[in-house]
């Protein structure tokens, strides 16, 4: 599933290529992907550019010169495919737009695309919380609305009210990386596992970012970086695996329904050390 890092590294990557270039044609597969039908879709974006790229939690905001948004939503198995030419993405596109020599496709049948006005898109971005590498998520404000948070510490991190952009991955790389278990309550935690936790957020999603997340499909014909962070992971999904070299094996447990991947080693209710 496409999370925080997965997003920007696509916001990234596309901000070299497509900006201030024209759409040429634009084609749904998916009508439901949109609020409006396909040929009004196609018609508002045709011949429009982009001026700017955004990205907001795990949305991506496209600028377009006529002041409006698109944003684009990722499904579950969504991911994004930049093609040259005759050159096709290795999915079913649910969605293509087209500048010319190359073709933006967008996969996952759940995937959303909508045209917005700047005041419908803030009435979309009031519903989740700050991003996670932006100026308002200061170490102060996640210690300060963590403590307010009566919920397992892996549900705090992915319920999108506290911070927008982390999902189940993530969340438990970083509980790791922070020494403490998905289960450990938000609101319990001493200043100093709150203050780790917070460094953890900030470094796993950085590198993972840097590495090019962890999509396994390749973002254009010549990609060598998409996915390169999927080897890095210490935990999710490693069960039975080591958490490290000379780790121990990383084992699963239940947080509200939902598995969840840590090492009964290294992570603990507070951080183990405390300085």
């Amino acid at each position: 599933m496409p999370e925080l890092p997965e997003i920007e590294h696509y916001r990234r990557q596309l901000g070299q290529w497509i900006l201030d270039r024209p759409i040429e044609r634009v084609h749904l597969a998916n009508k439901k992907g949109t609020d409006v039908s396909p040929e009004e879709f196609s018609e508002a974006l045709t011949g429009r550019s982009l001026l700017f790229l955004e990205r907001r939690g795990t949305f991506l905001i496209f600028h377009l010169d006529n002041g409006h948004r698109l944003l684009i939503a990722l499904s579950k198995d969504g991911a994004l495919y930049y093609g040259e030419g005759e050159e096709k993405p290795p999915f079913a596109a649910q969605a293509e737009i087209n500048f010319g020599e190359r073709t933006l496709y967008v996969a996952g049948k759940g995937s959303v695309l909508r045209l917005m006005t700047v005041r419908g898109l803030d009435e979309v971005l009031k519903t989740i919380g700050p991003d996670p590498l932006s100026r308002q998520a200061t170490p102060e404000y996640f210690i300060s609305q963590l403590k307010k948070r009566r919920s397992a510490l892996r549900n705090a991190l992915t319920g999108q009210k506290l911070l927008a952009g982390i999902g189940p991955r993530y969340a438990d790389e970083i509980a790791f990386t922070a020494g403490l278990l998905p289960s450990a309550k938000a609101h319990e935690l001493n200043g100093e596992s709150a203050a780790r936790l917070y460094e953890a957020m900030e470094s796993v999603l950085n590198a993972a970012i840097d590495a090019g997340g962890c999509i396994t499909t390749p973002m254009s014909a010549d990609d060598t970086v998409t996915g390169g962070y999927l080897a890095q992971c210490r935990v999710y999904e490693r069960e039975g695996q080591p958490c490290t070299e000379n780790g121990a094996l990383v084992e699963k447990m239940d947080v509200s329904g939902k598995k969840a991947y840590y090492c009964p080693q290294c992570q603990h209710e507070q951080t183990a050390v405390f300085s």
